[in-house]
């Protein structure tokens, strides 16, 4: 598939090697969904987690807002950096309405994610 010999493709999924950029690009074309979509981020704790939200702050003006209901990130639309985000967020909210009441299957939400890559639909 997309050049890449299906042992290679077994040791990818067992993540026992990662693909070099070229065979990424190359394997996401051929799945129809971006990049990213297919990248092991290693988020496995929370710690790993609140790294992740550390980089947003720095990248994006992402910030805590907790209050009575427990806490939540916010992205901050006028930060530097941070527009797209926003977008993409804003974007994000009315399709996880709808798989949340049933307008659409998990899958066809899983398949929405993995494409996202910048669209809005």
């Amino acid at each position: 598939m997309a050049g890449v010999t299906e042992f290679a493709m077994r040791n990818y999924g067992l993540g026992l090697r990662a693909p070099r950029p070229q065979h990424l690009e190359a394997l996401a074309r051929a799945l129809g969904v971006d990049p990213a979509a297919l990248t092991d981020y290693r988020v496995e704790t929370a710690h790993d987690a609140l790294e992740v939200l550390f980089r947003l702050e720095e990248g994006f003006g992402a910030r805590s807002d907790p209050d009575t209901a427990g806490a939540r990130v916010v992205i901050d639309p006028v930060a530097p950096g941070a527009q797209k985000l926003d977008a993409a967020v804003r974007a994000w909210v009315p399709k996880r309405a709808r798989r949340d009441s049933g307008e659409i299957s998990d899958e066809e939400y899983v398949d929405w994610k993995r494409g996202f890559g910048g669209k809005t639909d």
